[in-house]
């Protein structure tokens, strides 16, 4: 599950992964496109066979954005108790030119 907010200056992603470790959490930009990847492991392939009954995930996660509008180079990521928080800032809005009459015919001397 992912919640994004928005802000003057930036996005705010949070991403739930629990259970997840930090270490099985890839984050990579290529392309205008910030792919989050993650592997599940909830609990030990080798004693699968003693389950009877099991909900947990387990497998690939993987999620990707579009980062137009975005300044990747100051992208930044915490992660705490299985919530991956990513700060995307906002590029510089280029500066509007000013509404201006043109006069006709001002070029000639």
């Amino acid at each position: 599950r992912v919640d994004v907010q928005e802000n003057d200056d930036a996005y705010l992603m949070e991403v739930d992964l629990p259970g997840v470790k930090e270490d099985d959490i890839e984050l990579t930009v290529d392309d205008d496109v910030l792919t989050i990847t993650a592997e599940m492991n909830s609990y030990k392939k080798e004693n699968k066979k003693n389950y009877i009954y099991n909900e947990r995930r387990v497998g690939r996660f993987q999620r990707r954005f579009n980062l137009e509008g975005i300044d990747q180079e100051h992208i930044t990521a915490d992660y705490e108790n299985g919530t991956l928080t990513l700060t995307l800032p906002k590029v510089a809005p280029e500066k509007t030119p000013e509404p201006r009459k043109i006069a006709i015919g001002a070029h000639k001397e």
